[in-house]
C-alpha cells in the first residue's frame, strides 16, 4: 500500500482519500503486519528577525503542516495465536507421544473400573496397578483433564520462558527441557495426589 501525503484540497487521482485533522491519527498496516500512526501536527508559526548592520523590516515565516509518523511493531513473542498454536503442540505430543512412550508408569496413578478412570488412593495400590496398552487413551485422557490440564500447562511453560528468557518462536531449540519440566510437573501432581 502507497500513503500520499498532499496538501490540504489536493488529490492524487485514484487514490483513496482519508482526511485528517489537527492532533488526529490513523493506523496503516502494511502486507507484513507492520503499523504505522500517522498523526497530524500544526507547526506553531516561527517569526524570523534578520538584524544586519542596517535594519530591515521583520517577516514571518509560515511553516507548512508537518506530518510525523510513528512506527509500532507487533511483539510476536506476544502474540496470542502463537502461545496457542504452541501449547497445542507441546499438549499433544506430551499425552500422545512422551507419557505412553517414555513415562508409561504414570499411567498406573491411574486405575480403571469399567471404563470409569480414577486415581489410585495410596502408593500399595498404585505399586499393583497395570496399565493394558487398551487403557492407555483413557488413562491419558483423565491425566490431560483432571490432573493436568491445558492451562495448568501453559502457565508452566510460561513461567519457564520468562525465567530462562526463551521466546516462544525459539521453543523448538529447548524444547527437550520443557518437556523435562512438564514431567517433572506432572510427577509432582501425581506424587502428591496419592497418600504415602
Amino acid at each position: 500500500m502507497s500513503l500520499y501525503i498532499t496538501p490540504q484540497g489536493q488529490i492524487v487521482q485514484n487514490q483513496p482519500v482519508v482526511e485528517l485533522n489537527e492532533n488526529s491519527s490513523i493506523l496503516l498496516t502494511d502486507d507484513i503486519g507492520r503499523q504505522t500512526i500517522v498523526t497530524l501536527q500544526q507547526q506553531p508559526v516561527r517569526q524570523i528577525i534578520s538584524q544586519p548592520s542596517y535594519i530591515i523590516p521583520s517577516y514571518i515565516n509560515t511553516l507548512p503542516t508537518l506530518i510525523s509518523s510513528t512506527y509500532e511493531y507487533q511483539d510476536i513473542n506476544e502474540d496470542k495465536d502463537l502461545h496457542a498454536k504452541v501449547m497445542k503442540t507441546l499438549y499433544t505430543s506430551f499425552y500422545n507421544s512422551v507419557i505412553p512412550n517414555q513415562f508409561p508408569n504414570f499411567l498406573n496413578y491411574v486405575k480403571n473400573n469399567k471404563n470409569h478412570f480414577t486415581m489410585v488412593k495410596n502408593t500399595s495400590e498404585y505399586n499393583k496397578t497395570k496399565t493394558a496398552e487398551r487403557e492407555y487413551e483413557g488413562k491419558l485422557k483423565y491425566l490431560s483433564e483432571n490432573v493436568y490440564p491445558k492451562s495448568d500447562m501453559y502457565s508452566d511453560v510460561k513461567k519457564y520462558l520468562n525465567t530462562n528468557d526463551v521466546k516462544w518462536f525459539d521453543i523448538d531449540d529447548n524444547k527437550k527441557e520443557v518437556y523435562e519440566m512438564l514431567v517433572n510437573k506432572l510427577r509432582a501432581k501425581l506424587e502428591n495426589l496419592v497418600k504415602k
